[in-house]
């Protein structure tokens, strides 16, 4: 059996960024990467020619090093571990605006969202007598960070990947992009997939073979040739897409058994395989991570907002590679497929304990859906507040990266009594949208709001009204 998919070789580390001046462009700010100029984001870079490879483990020491003197030296927002760590939006904008006009760089709280690890609730909240300033609230679990072994900046008491300020000024930007867009321009996905020309290649090299050896799989491996990614609906030079592309590089990794998932109850999709060889079949079969939330909760004034549900679910799709290198979608269900998606789907949480980039990829998925909701439903209008630098590209934005363009295909085997020859490829489709469609009234959530907006009282009382989190 051959399967079709990514370099094996495990990538180990996660580019982060440090904080400085960006020089070229004075009084702003940005977020640049400390391993020189490759940058990486789940173990996955991309050279000067766009080809996706692996970060070397000799970077990590640096790495870890650099972000736990920056944890050290934090402003004092990740040291109080909570469930409702609350962010005013318009307070860390007033923040950023005045670092930005000052010169200085923005700080490492401010950059990791003070700790926030994932958005649970959205909360409007116009001027009144208690809040001169109207404010957008963002709140959900949060506390102290570190960097964990790989690099990878985490929440001390979970070690779920933490929220980040470029991912959150993307999603809030391409949402309001997307307000008015067509239905179908509105959904943000990434893909690794064979070129029709390389399938068809595949096919005739697949179709001459008489004997199975090395010598056939490298055959194989040079017919399909490199596989193109695609990446749709955001930047595809922001660490939001580098996000995307490297969940689903990972995702496929675990498939194809390349790394051993972190999980007992995830078996690559190749071991699944090996169980159940007395098939005989040539299989193409596709996983992609979609959106699954439950409707959204609101208050009746719709102020006020819970985001729900299991955020991500893992599909699969099974087609049949013809002898001309065509795909055909097949009707009956490929049990195995399912199954592996079904499993990596229930196993989720904790692999995003274990693999913090499927935990970022989680939080990708939550700033989509709020950036969508902030368009959809005019909460800073309603709000009656704006966003100076978060709103504003030219005054402020993360690390560019390089974009994407292809993934060299590599083989892995196994001997059956059968002759199985797989393609696999997928993706990541975020339909923050149809989320943002569906929802449920429910004025319990007026208690959390009352909530966050006394702590914002309290903390405007404590830091001359400059503190932006709570």
């Amino acid at each position: 059996m051959v399967l079709f998919c990514v370099l094996p070789e495990a990538a180990v580390a996660q580019g982060i960024a440090a904080i400085q001046n960006v020089s070229s462009t004075p009084f702003v700010t940005g977020i640049t990467p400390i391993i020189g100029s490759r940058g990486a984001v789940g173990g996955v870079l991309v050279d000067a020619d766009g080809v996706v490879g692996r970060v070397q483990p000799a970077e990590l020491d640096q790495l870890r090093d650099r972000w736990n003197q920056l944890s050290d030296s934090s402003d004092g927002a990740a040291n109080v571990e909570t469930e409702f760590r609350v962010i005013s939006l318009a307070g860390l904008d007033r923040a950023l605006t005045e670092r930005l006009e000052n010169g200085k760089p923005i700080t490492p709280s401010m950059a990791f969202l003070a700790g926030l690890r994932r958005v649970e609730y959205v909360f409007a909240v116009p001027p009144d007598g208690s809040t001169p300033h109207g404010d957008v609230f963002i709140a959900g679990p949060g506390g102290p960070w570190k960097a964990n072994e790989a690099g990878e900046v985490v929440g001390v008491a979970d070690g779920r990947a933490v929220l980040r300020l470029d991912d959150l000024m993307d999603a809030l930007r391409r949402g309001a992009l997307r307000n008015d867009a067509d239905v179908n321009d509105r959904q943000i996905s990434c893909s690794i997939e064979p070129t029709a020309e390389g399938l068809r290649q595949f096919a005739r090299v697949q179709a001459r073979l008489r004997r199975f050896n090395r010598q056939a799989v490298d055959a194989m491996e040079t017919a399909i040739g490199p596989q193109q990614v695609l990446i749709r609906g955001i930047d595809v030079d922001s660490h939001f897409a580098q996000v995307l592309l490297s969940a689903d590089y990972a995702m496929k990794r675990l498939a194809m058994g390349f790394e051993a998932a972190p999980i007992d109850s995830l078996p690559s999709y190749l071991r699944l395989l090996q169980r159940h060889n007395d098939r005989n079949q040539l299989s193409s079969p596709r996983w992609w991570m979609a959106s699954d939330y439950e409707p959204l909760r609101c208050t009746s004034d719709r102020l006020a907002w819970q985001i729900r549900g299991r955020r991500i679910r893992t599909l699969t799709q099974d087609s049949l590679l013809t002898a001309d290198g065509a795909r055909k979608t097949l009707a009956q269900e490929n049990e195995l497929a399912q199954q592996w998606a079904d499993a990596m789907t229930e196993g989720f949480d904790e692999l995003s304990t274990a693999l913090p980039i499927f935990a970022e990829l989680s939080n990708c998925f939550d700033l989509a859906v709020f950036g969508a909701l902030m368009a959809a439903e005019g909460l800073a209008v309603r709000a009656d507040c704006q966003f100076n630098v978060l709103s504003d590209a030219s005054r402020l934005q993360g690390p560019r990266y390089r974009v994407p363009t292809s993934i060299p295909s590599v083989a892995s085997t196994i001997r059956g009594r059968k002759g199985w020859i797989v393609s696999v490829s997928g993706g990541v489709s975020i339909d923050a949208w149809s989320v943002v469609g569906q929802t449920e009234t429910d004025d319990g959530i007026a208690a959390s709001r009352a909530r966050a907006v006394q702590g914002a009282g309290q903390a405007a009382g404590q830091a001359a009204g400059q503190r932006w989190w709570w």
